[in-house]
């Protein structure tokens, strides 16, 4: 069961990366959209890329630290 997880979440992360950089490609090639715009939303997707890294980390910290409690 486990491996189906793994297998269903992997596809899914890889389908939305996919589309996610697609969009963001023509998103930047489109001429009529500002520049301050697109420099702006590329600063808001990197943040939250950030955010959710360091979120995801300190996530991982913590359980680490707990199981040592545990025992």
């Amino acid at each position: 069961m486990k491996i189906f997880k793994i297998l269903g979440l992997s596809i899914f992360c890889l389908c939305l990366l996919a589309l996610t950089g697609f969009g963001i490609h023509e998103f930047l090639r489109d001429s009529t959209v500002p520049l301050v715009v697109k420099w702006g939303s590329v600063g808001l997707i990197l943040g939250m890329i950030i955010i959710i890294i360091s979120l995801i980390m300190e996530r991982i910290k913590d359980n680490k630290n707990n199981k040592i409690y545990k025992k």
